[in-house]
């Protein structure tokens, strides 16, 4: 009786793993297949420079074609600036806010600013786009590059933040106060003890900044112009009319760029993670 029990046991936990493993293909599949197909119409020959559903053949000139593309090159300029400076302004905000999140004396200004940042990731980006396009609006400030840059920052900010508070928390203020008894003052302590320490954070939030800015569709259909048009936006409004398989090349391009970048973020914040330096326990 007992075995076959075990037996219907050991059925029902294998018939519930091909189960959950042939879910976890269908998600995959499903999440990533678009982006291969994508990647392999980059490489389609087309007809009669349009993007065909039927492989005719393989060359890389749409990539060659892209980087000619006057249009495209400006989408890739003005992307890269709007990052640039959107990364760097969240830098220098969020690593404070992700430091004042921890370290702030009084309890209800560390729970306000981390619930000001969870906002800045929960709050829907169509809102966020549409709130700052009638506050543009109704103030009179005109939609220019520094507009872009201001609308996408915030939620960079929130993703800097969230990165160097983890890292925070897992610093041993013993070292800091060792510092303070050998009369350090709270600058000095803050920038040869703490900073070096949150220094692979910053760095790692930096890069997920730049590449959450970069690759920014939503906010940036709302505040762009036919002057000043990112990347992710040309590329939304090529699909519209029938895209060549330049724009795919260019979406090839710029999907290895992100992962690259997702890439060197997660190991800049896995260096992160290694144990800081700390005093050994009063026990040993």
């Amino acid at each position: 009786m007992s075995r076959a029990r075990g037996f219907r046991r050991t059925v029902a936990e294998r018939c519930t793993d091909w189960g959950l493993s042939g879910w976890f293909v269908l998600a995959v599949a499903f999440l990533y297949g678009p982006i291969i197909a994508a990647i392999v119409y980059a490489f389609n020959l087309g007809v009669v420079n349009k993007q065909t559903a039927v492989i005719t053949g393989w060359t890389v000139q749409w990539f060659a074609a892209a980087w000619n593309d006057l249009s495209l090159r400006r989408a890739v300029e003005a992307s890269l600036v709007v990052s640039f400076w959107a990364a760097l302004i969240s830098v220098l905000i969020g690593s404070a806010l992700g430091y004042a999140m921890v370290r702030h004396p009084t309890l209800w200004v560390r729970r306000g600013l981390s619930g000001l940042t969870y906002t800045l990731l929960i709050v829907p980006e169509t809102v966020i786009g549409v709130s700052l396009l009638l506050t543009f609006a109704v103030t009179g400030v005109p939609l220019s590059t520094a507009s872009l840059i201001a609308g996408i920052t915030p939620m960079a900010i929130a993703v800097v933040a969230l990165i160097v508070r983890a890292r925070v928390l897992t610093l041993d203020r013993r070292v800091e106060e060792a510092a303070a008894d050998l009369g350090s003052s709270r600058f000095n302590t803050i920038r040869f003890i703490i900073l070096p320490q949150i220094l692979p954070a910053v760095v790692a939030g930096g890069v997920m900044a730049y590449t959450f800015s970069f690759d920014n569709l939503v906010v940036s259909a709302f505040l762009t112009t036919p002057q000043i048009n990112t990347l992710p936006v040309y590329l939304y409004g090529s699909l519209q009319y029938g895209p060549s398989p330049a724009v795919y090349a260019a979406a090839a391009v710029v999907f290895v760029a992100t992962l690259a970048m997702v890439g060197l973020a997660a190991l800049v914040f896995r260096l992160a993670r290694r144990p800081p330096v700390a005093f050994p326990s009063e026990e040993t």
